[in-house]
Formats: C-alpha cells, structure tokens, sequence
C-alpha cells in the first residue's frame, strides 16, 4: 500500500490534529489555508475601524479560540449542528447558513467569513443560493464576504462562480492585490473576496 493510501486510513480530524501548532497562547491549526485566514485576512479586518459586527460561519474544534482572536470585534458565529454550541462561545446561534435571515435582523453585520461551508454541508446550488441570499440579507450595504472552499471533485459546487456575481461585486483584497487567493494547499482551497452590492 502506498503512503497516501495509507494517509487515507488514519480519520481526517487525528491527522488534522496532527498540523496543530501552539503560537501566541494558543493552539492553532497550522495548515496553509488557515495559516493565511488567522494571519492575514483577520489582522486585516481587525484593523478596519468600519468593521464591527463579524459573523463566522461553522463551528470547528479548530475555531473554538475564535472569539479570542476576533477581540473587540462584535463577533457571532452560527453552525447547523447543535453540538459545536459547547464550543462555539458566547455569541452563537444554532442555524444554517441558509437560514441566516430568521436569527440575525437585516444588515447586521459588516463582515460574513464562510470558510469551509459550502462543499461541505451547503453542497448544491440551490442551496449555495439560498445561503448566500441569506448572507446578503443580514450583511449592511457595501459589507465584506470572505469565502473559502476547496475547489476540488467532490466538493467543488456546478456554477459557483455565477452564483456568487449575481449577488456580490467582487473585490481585490488589498493584501493580495486580487479578488481571490489560493495557498498551497493538497485540497485545492481557495478565498474569494466580495461587497454587498
């Protein structure tokens, strides 16, 4: 048996746990794509004054210091599953991503980050359409969303593209100078940076 079919055997989360690193008084997930997430998009968004209210999308073991690294920030998170409560903070709510308009009013919050949402619950494009009409709903006018997903067979979603400039303007992200970045990453993830229109 080869290494990487031997990879395959050992389950997603011990091999994950596997990349934790501790940094800064906390433990961290010391993966590329989450590297660049902690290190570059949320330093950037700390440091705008007009950026608020932050709503984080799913809830993992890996994201349980979250509110810590979103200090002074108003952040919530939201998860489908009720179980990532226990971990999720003090600020969370128990809903879909598609259903983001029945728990948070209208044009609440600045920031959305859907990281490692769609493909992985949120896995069709009726479904990548409702949630991302839900985001628009609850997201003020010209607000950010930041999306990340793995751009690979199995979880890459028909049409994503046009989905996403039916309902957002896309932007450069001026730490990258481009609407979109991909780290060096074996599951093909990628951010992609959008406004309200």
């Amino acid at each position: 048996m080869s290494p990487l079919n031997i990879k395959k055997l050992v389950p997603r989360g011990i091999r994950l746990r596997s990349k934790m690193r501790w940094k800064n008084g906390r433990w961290r997930l010391a993966t590329t794509d989450r590297v660049f997430l902690e290190d570059v998009i949320v330093p950037f968004f700390l440091a705008d004054d007009d950026v608020r209210h932050v709503l984080d999308i799913g809830v993992a073991w890996y994201t349980r210091s979250y509110p810590r690294l979103f200090k002074g920030k108003d952040y919530w998170t939201v998860d489908i599953d009720p179980e990532k409560q226990r971990i999720a903070g003090q600020n969370h709510r128990t809903v879909s991503a598609t259903q983001l308009d029945s728990a948070f009013d209208p044009e609440t919050f600045d920031l959305v980050v859907c990281n490692g949402v769609i493909g992985w619950g949120v896995n069709t494009p009726p479904a990548v359409t409702q949630a991302l009409d839900a985001c628009a709903a609850v997201m003020r006018p010209d607000a950010w969303l930041v999306v990340g997903w793995n751009d690979v067979e199995g979880h890459r979603v028909p049409g994503l593209e046009a989905l996403f400039d039916a309902r957002f303007r896309r932007v450069d992200f001026p730490p990258v100078g481009a609407d979109h970045f991909i780290p060096e990453t074996p599951y093909g993830h990628r951010f992609e940076f959008f406004r309200k229109r």
